[in-house]
């Protein structure tokens, strides 16, 4: 009997052992279980994530940093494109100055005017002592000497000029007399005189402070005064 119920006590106790360890296995399993589907559930480490992020934040850095440093390029050109005109103008503006100045001193028409009739003047001089010339190469019959004209003597009378002295105008270093044509009004007209130069018989003989000496063929020298 004793035999028997040791025997039966171990076996009663091994299926005790048995059952227990079957419970412990299970629990172990179920925690096993549980902390497999917490771990699925856990979400990843965020350290690669968050590498990546900063990598990505550096690209975007360098990328502005290269695009800064561009716009910095194109504005240093656009203020060098924009500096050439400015300069440019200020040469112009100088340019447009001295030209200004420069023909401050530059004669006027009137002057022009009077040049170009005594370049006329001279051409027709010139061509009457060509003709002279040419009728003087040509032999001549020998004729008897004319007399001797008599020496005209000058009338003590002045004779009335044929223009208005309008006044004195002043060029460079040269002073000239402008007059008026009788008959005339237009100011195209006025005519600028210089010592030596002639005007329907009157020559300008000499510019003096307050008057104006003309010689006048067959008359005495006549003194116009200055307005």
């Amino acid at each position: 009997m004793k035999i028997q119920t040791f025997h039966d006590l171990l076996i009663g106790a091994l299926c005790i052992a048995a059952t227990l360890l079957a419970a412990v296995t299970y629990n172990h399993h179920q925690q096993l279980a549980a902390m497999v589907a917490v771990a699925a559930q856990a979400q990843p480490d965020p350290a690669p994530a968050l590498r990546r992020d900063l990598d990505l934040l550096r690209d975007g850095q360098a990328k502005l940093q290269a695009q800064f440093r561009d716009l910095n390029s194109q504005q240093e050109a656009v203020t060098a494109s924009q500096a050439a005109p400015r300069q440019q103008l200020d040469q112009l503006a100088t340019i447009v100055a001295e030209q200004i100045r420069s023909t401050a001193n530059v004669p006027s028409s009137e002057v022009f005017t009077a040049w170009q009739q005594r370049l006329n003047k001279a051409e027709g001089g010139l061509a009457h002592v060509q003709a002279q010339l040419a009728a003087k190469a040509q032999p001549r019959p020998r004729a008897e000497p004319a007399p001797m004209p008599k020496p005209k003597v000058k009338s003590l009378r002045p004779a009335q000029p044929p223009f208005s002295v309008l006044g004195i105008e002043t060029r460079g270093r040269a002073r000239l007399l402008s007059v008026l044509p009788a008959g005339q009004r237009s100011l195209s007209a006025v005519q600028l005189l210089q010592p030596g130069d002639s005007l329907n018989g009157w020559q300008l003989h000499e510019i003096q402070r307050d008057q104006a000496v003309f010689q006048v063929a067959g008359h005495a020298d006549s003194s116009l005064p200055l307005p």
